[in-house]
Parts: structure tokens; C-alpha cells; sequence
């Protein structure tokens, strides 16, 4: 033992006076040039960098010229651009970094490919002797004479050496780095990400507990924290431990708002965590008054959501919600209204606490079922108009009641829909344009307060978007039931005819030329091919028996004869329809436009109509060729019986006048409408409960591996 543990003292000398023999030699002084092409490192050379043989390595590079030493040490690079210096410090080759730092000391500044420093490669490996060695050498011992430079350098994704320690859990190192310049704890890089925001990320306490303790209390850590808050980071990671090691070392950092303006409360609601709200609130009670970018607190952020438990958490921390106003005087229920959160609105509703805010208004004087009916929230604007507290008259500063906002928007999001320009209004005086990048056209004399879809396409943005159509008209038709005004059935019949314009007609006449020309050849064929039954037996003496049964089984050849004749009378009707169809829309077209769209209109009946005895032939035709089967025979009467009926319904809006057509329209879409409403929530509470209960299942897997 005593012989093991001598041998292995003489070696160490004899390596460390190895050391101070290399330290004690000089090298001619080179000067790098940045333009000078880079070389693949010799393989040999990259070996004794890496396993810290400087023997090896230097005197390979004592034996070489001036000339090819600068470029051994300033020009040969590994595949990602290293140097030695970087091989060795990455490494934890101690002596050779040492050496290399002496001898060329313009060596730590230099950069790999990717913007790396050799202190990046050494702390992003957790190297904690060749970093204390770059270190030391850049407080002056070495060629860097700022030190706060070298050791705040970035690479190519924003990271200081902190930043790779960090990432890479090597704890040790990053104490060092920390001690030895407190700036890198709270510098950002590309992603706007600090070495605290990572800690956190990666679910890092130990890390975490360093960076805070080397931070100093009197360090203003709130305002000098660069980035993304790792707060929100904690919150949104629902790392509760993080978040009450950070609420207990550094609590100010709980005050921390992001780039959108909002503190972790904000976070918290947004995300519909009830927990994080409830140890925030108690940690951070100022948070809950402070208002975002867009003027909302954090309770208004959750019933913009729909976060039910996240409203009642906030609720019962506060006796008057009523006082909790964003920047528009919009309550809880304006702002869940707006959204189309219809179960924050049912929640609201059915506590007594609340009933003064169901019909407080905001700047606009909107009340919270104006905002639903305005928005197309289908299922909220359902739920407020059914309450018998809301006051479904009530007008706002435009003198509008809710009917007459949604009546409104109904005619805005039909002329979106058809493409036509929307209609101006004394809020609506709107620039079409605006319709072209995806955003919903907005007034002149008001800003927007958010029309949309039933959810919004960003709850934290104000919620601007196209109107959703099918939604608007449901919230029409609920609204026309419950808060409609009563009119005269005289109203029904006034109708602005609107004039088609030239290319809408040129249009129509161009589709249905082509169409009545279609039934006409194909209707000319089949007179040309008559149906038969294909079973049917040729005539003749030997064949008297075998007609006698199949008559017995099917169709009789005289009630077939029958058929056929029904046949070949539709298939001519048909015909001649769409022969008079397209001369009529020949001679259109020579004609002025008024006359062009009564003819459009008389063609329109014709092929209509031609299309729809085609589909009756079409009905006789297959009698005959199932007739030796007496059910499929009769299958086939009573299935195409059902499709006349059906098709004599769609036929008629054909035969009736245009303005007809909108009288009837005018009468039956609020049913129609409110027939699409049931459906619609049908779907949504099945949804609802599948995701709940996939939610539920979630949870309790959680709580069992907990």
C-alpha cells in the first residue's frame, strides 16, 4: 500500500513539474486572423487535448514552424468549429487548459460555429475546474482585460455559460458562475428565457434554491429579472413546491408581470388552475385588483374562460364582486356574456349574491345580454333571456335593445356571408377591406369590444374576429321568441326586391344552359332505350308456361305496358321542359337584364321541373326492371313515393316567386334556427360531459401516482 501510494506521489510531481517546465517555455506570439479559412484539427492533436496529455501536445507544437503553429492554434477547428482551448475545457483536460491559456491567451475569446466560448462548452459539461481556470485567467491573469465581457458572452441561441449549466443540471458550476458575476441569474437570451426561468422549467428545486440563495436580499431582483417570469413558468407547470420555495426566498417576485401586462394571478385564472389562485391570492393579494393590457383583472381572465371554480374562488374571497370593473366598467357577467361562457352566466345567475350585476351596463351601455347577443353567444344569450330578473328591453347608448343588436348583426354576418358590402350603421360604418385578413370589419367612431365566435379566438386579446353566422342567427331566433317585439303580420309581406346585377345573372344563365342541356340529351337517350324487364320471356307457343308463372310472381306484361307508357311520357315532358329551358335562356341573353331575370326565373321553373319528372321516370323505369319480384316492386313504389314528396317540397321555392321565397323565409328561419339551437346544445353537453369525465379520470390517475 505504503509502495501504491508512493509511485503514485512521485508521478503527480513529476506531472507537476512537467507543467511548471512547459509554463516556464515561449512560444513566438502569434496574431489571429479572422479571415484566414478554417482547417480540419488533426486528429492526433484533438486526442491530446482531450485525455490533458500536454506533453504530447506541446511538444508537437514546439517542433512546428511560427507560421504553421498560428495555424494550428488559431485555424484547425474540430467539425463544430472548436479550437483546443474548447476540446480542452469541455474536456476537464486541467494542465492543457492551463498551458493554452498562458501561452495564447487570445484563445478564450475565441468562437466555435455556434457562438461558444470555451466557458460555455466547460460550464455546459458541469467542468468545474477548467471553468475555475477560465475564470481565474479572465480576472486578469490571462489576455481578457473585462472580465464582465468574457464571462456575460452569448452564443448563437442567447445563452451565457450560466444558461448551459443550468439547462444541464450541473449545480456546482452554476453556484461558481453565479458567485462570481450575480448579473448572468437574471439574463435573458433568444427565447427570453433567464437561468432562473429554466430552473423552474425543468422542475429544478435544487438549482432553483442556489440561484435564489446566491442572489443577495438587497438586490433588486424584480426589476432587474430580464425575460419571462418564472413565476408564470411555475404556475403554468403547476409546480406548486417551486412556487412556494419562490413565494418564501423571494417573494417580489410574485409582482412579476409578463410582456401581455399580467401578473401570475392573470396566469393562473387563464389557465383555470384553482389552487395556484388561492395560494396566490393569499401570498399576493394586490394581484387580484391589477388590471392587464387589456384592462382585465385576473377574475375577469376567468370568466372569460369559462373557469367556474376560479370566479367562486375569487368570489369568496371578496363580499361585493360587483366592484370588480375592467377598463370598459365590464362585471364578471358582461365579460362571460361577451365569451358565450354560458356556465359562468348560469352560476351568476343562480347565486342571490349577484343579482345586481345581471343588468349593470358598461361604457357603451351595454348590458350583459347585449354583449351575448351582439357576440352570437347562442347558449348564454338562452340562459339570460330566460331569467326573469334580466331586463330584455333595456337599451343601450345606441338606444338598441338586445333584439335589435342581434337583428343588427344578423345582417352583418349575412352580408359576410353572401360577400356583399355590409351594411353601415351608426356603429357599423365599416370598411369591407378589413374582411380580407381574416379580422372582423370594425367602426370608425368606437373601438370593438369584442365580436366573435362562441369562444373567441383568443380570450386575452379582446376576442376580434369574423362573426360566427350560424351562431348570430341562433341568438336572432332565441331572442325573436323570448325578446322580440311584436309586429304585424303586414311586416312579413314588405319586401325590397333587390335587383340581380349583370354577372349574377350572366352567371345563372351560363349554369342552367348547361344543365337543361344535360337532361335534355340524357332524357333523348332514354326514349331511344326503352326499359324492360330483364327477366321478362320472350313471346312465343313454347313459352306459355313459364309467362303464366313469372306472371303469377311479378308484373303482368299488360300492367308493364302500363308502366312503360307512365315512362315515356315523363322522360318527354322532361324533355321538352328542358328544350323550352334552354331556348328561353338563349333568347336571355339578347334581351335587357330586367327581362333577363324573369326568363331566368321561367327557366329556372322549367328545369326544375324537368329534373324533377326525369326523377319520377327514373322511378318506373326501375319498377320495370324489378317487376318479376313483387316486394322489390313494391319496394320501389313506396321509396319513390317518399322521394316525391320530398323532392315536390324542394321543388317549390322553384315555383314560387323570389320575393315569395323571402316572405317565407322571413317566417320560417327563427324555427329553423331554434331547431339548429337544441341540436347544437345537444352536441355541446354530450361534449361536455365526455371531456369531463375524461378530466375526471385524469385527476384521479394523478392523485394515484402521487
Amino acid at each position: 500500500m505504503e509502495l501504491s501510494i508512493n509511485i503514485s506521489g512521485q508521478a503527480s510531481n513529476q506531472r507537476d513539474e512537467n507543467v511548471r517546465k512547459w509554463k516556464a517555455e515561449s512560444f513566438p506570439p502569434q496574431i489571429p486572423r479572422d479571415d484566414d479559412p478554417k482547417k480540419m484539427m488533426d486528429e492526433k492533436l484533438y486526442k491530446y487535448a482531450e485525455e490533458d496529455k500536454f506533453d504530447e501536445l506541446f511538444g508537437e507544437l514546439r517542433r512546428v514552424s511560427s507560421a504553421e503553429l498560428s495555424s494550428i492554434i488559431y485555424t484547425q477547428v474540430s467539425p463544430s468549429g472548436n479550437s483546443l482551448l474548447h476540446v480542452s475545457a469541455s474536456n476537464g483536460s486541467k494542465q492543457v487548459t492551463e498551458l493554452l491559456l498562458q501561452h495564447f491567451p487570445l484563445l478564450m475569446m475565441r468562437k466555435n460555429f455556434h457562438d461558444d466560448t470555451a466557458l460555455h462548452l466547460a460550464a455546459g459539461a458541469g467542468q468545474l475546474g477548467t471553468t475555475t481556470v477560465l475564470i481565474n485567467e479572465a480576472k486578469g491573469h490571462g489576455g481578457a482585460s473585462h472580465f464582465p465581457n468574457f464571462v456575460e458572452m452569448k452564443n448563437d441561441r442567447g445563452n451565457t455559460a450560466l444558461h448551459d449549466a443550468v439547462i444541464n443540471r450541473h449545480h456546482e458550476v452554476a453556484c461558481f458562475l453565479v458567485s462570481e458575476s450575480l448579473k448572468l441569474s437574471y439574463s435573458e437570451n433568444n427565447e427570453r428565457k433567464s437561468p432562473l426561468y429554466l430552473a423552474v422549467e425543468n422542475s429544478d428545486e435544487k438549482m432553483l434554491t442556489t440561484l435564489m440563495d446566491t442572489i443577495r436580499d438587497d438586490v433588486d431582483l424584480l426589476n432587474k429579472l430580464e425575460g419571462k417570469s418564472p413565476v408564470h413558468a411555475a404556475v403554468q407547470g403547476r409546480k406548486r413546491t417551486i412556487l412556494e420555495q419562490i413565494a418564501k426566498k423571494k417573494p417580489g417576485l410574485l409582482r412579476r408581470k409578463d410582456e401581455k401586462g399580467e401578473n401570475p394571478l392573470h396566469c393562473a385564472a387563464y389557465m383555470g388552475y384553482v389552487w395556484e389562485t388561492q395560494f396566490l391570492f393569499n401570498e399576493y393579494r394586490d394581484g387580484a385588483i391589477q388590471q392587464n393590457d387589456e384592462g382585465n383583472m385576473p377574475i375577469h381572465v376567468a370568466s372569460k374562460k369559462g373557469y367556474v371554480d376560479v370566479v367562486d374562488a375569487y368570489i369568496s374571497k371578496w363580499t361585493d364582486p360587483a366592484e370588480f370593473l375592467n377598463s370598459k366598467r365590464q362585471n364578471i357577467l358582461h365579460v362571460a356574456a361577451e365569451r358565450g361562457r354560458h356556465r359562468v352566466v348560469k352560476y351568476i345567475l343562480r347565486n342571490k349574491n349577484l343579482e345586481a350585476l345581471i343588468n349593470k351596463q358598461d361604457l357603451d351601455g351595454n348590458t350583459p345580454l347585449h354583449l351575448a347577443s351582439k357576440n352570437g353567444g347562442s347558449i348564454a344569450t338562452f340562459t339570460l333571456v330566460r331569467n326573469s330578473m334580466v331586463m330584455k328591453d333595456k337599451a343601450n347608448g345606441e338606444n338598441l335593445t338586445p333584439y335589435e343588436v342581434a337583428k343588427k348583426q344578423s345582417k352583418m354576418v349575412g352580408a359576410e356571408f353572401s360577400g356583399e358590402p355590409i351594411p353601415n350603421g351608426k356603429d357599423n360604418n365599416v370598411d369591407p377591406k378589413s374582411d380580407s385578413n381574416g379580422e372582423k370589419p370594425q367602426t370608425k367612431d368606437k373601438p370593438d369590444h369584442g365580436v366573435g365566435n362562441q369562444d373567441g379566438p383568443d380570450d386575452r386579446k379582446g376576442g376580434k374576429g369574423k362573426l360566427d353566422y350560424y351562431g348570430v342567427m341562433m341568438t336572432l331566433s332565441i331572442l325573436h321568441f323570448w325578446a322580440g317585439h311584436k309586429t304585424s303580420k303586414v311586416e312579413y309581406f314588405r319586401i325590397k326586391s333587390r335587383p340581380l346585377p349583370k354577372e349574377e345573372i350572366k352567371g345563372r344563365i351560363d349554369s342552367l344552359l348547361v344543365v337543361a342541356v344535360l337532361i335534355a340529351g340524357v332524357t333523348f337517350s332514354g326514349i331511344l332505350q326503352l326499359p324492360q324487364n330483364a327477366d321478362q320471356p320472350e313471346s312465343g307457343p313454347s313459352n306459355i308456361t313459364t309467362t303464366n308463372s313469372t306472371q303469377n310472381q311479378g308484373i303482368s306484361a299488360k300492367n308493364e305496358g302500363i308502366l312503360r307508357n307512365v315512362y315515356i311520357y315523363f322522360d318527354m315532358v322532361a324533355l321538352n321542359a328542358a328544350v323550352m329551358a334552354s331556348i328561353i335562356l338563349c333568347w336571355a341573353q339578347l334581351y335587357d337584364v330586367k327581362v333577363a331575370a324573369h326568363a331566368v326565373w321561367l327557366a329556372s321553373i322549367l328545369t326544375g321541373g324537368a329534373i324533377y319528372l326525369m326523377c319520377l321516370a327514373f322511378v318506373f323505369a326501375v319498377a320495370i326492371d324489378v317487376g318479376n319480384s313483387f316486394a322489390f316492386f313494391v319496394v320501389t313504389l313506396v321509396v319513390g313515393g317518399a322521394l316525391f314528396l320530398v323532392q315536390t317540397v324542394l321543388s317549390a321555392p322553384l315555383i314560387i316567386p323570389p320575393n315569395a321565397n323571402q316572405i317565407i323565409e322571413r317566417i320560417a328561419s327563427p324555427y329553423l334556427y331554434f331547431v339548429f339551437f337544441i341540436c347544437y346544445c345537444a352536441f355541446e353537453w354530450l361534449l361536455f360531459k365526455f371531456s369531463n369525465r375524461s378530466k375526471n379520470k385524469e385527476e384521479l390517475q394523478q392523485t394515484k401516482s402521487c
